[in-house]
């Protein structure tokens, strides 16, 4: 009886010990145009330890992965994560190698008044780590 308890107890300890954890990934950035949220991809991230790179060469090709929104020119975009950034910078992308810091205010900031594609990308530290985001906006009359 002893030897069947000793087995299970070091199967169910060898089976615990085999299953994977789900690995721990910074808090997601929540955009909101217009009142609709839209979507974000995920950058590059290093997290408790744990650092994954993204799959794209640049913020500008992350992000026009997704399709962009249009909006109307001056469109505010508001930007939220569920837990709160230290630090965060937004910069705005107009080609892989133009790109201009954007001044936030009330975790807010407009787009141009200019019409075109713009790629924002989120850079956002706490101090667990930190990661980085991209959208996309084309800003239409």
């Amino acid at each position: 009886m002893m030897r069947k308890a000793l087995i299970l107890l070091c199967t169910a300890l060898f089976l615990g010990g085999c299953l994977e954890q789900p690995l721990k990934k910074p808090p997601q950035a929540e955009i909101t145009i217009e009142g609709r949220r839209i979507s974000a991809v995920q950058g590059s991230y290093c997290w408790e330890e744990v650092c994954a790179d993204a799959k794209y060469s640049s913020a500008f090709e992350a992000g026009t992965e997704i399709r962009p929104v249009e909006v109307p020119p001056g469109t505010r975009v508001k930007i939220r994560f569920p837990e709160e950034p230290d630090h965060l910078t937004v910069a705005q992308w107009t080609d892989e190698h133009s790109s201009s810091e954007v001044k936030m205010k009330d975790h807010a900031f407009a787009v141009p008044d200019k019409e075109g594609l713009y790629v924002y990308e989120l850079s956002a530290r706490w101090k667990e780590g930190d990661a980085s985001f991209a959208f996309s906006v084309e800003v239409k009359e």
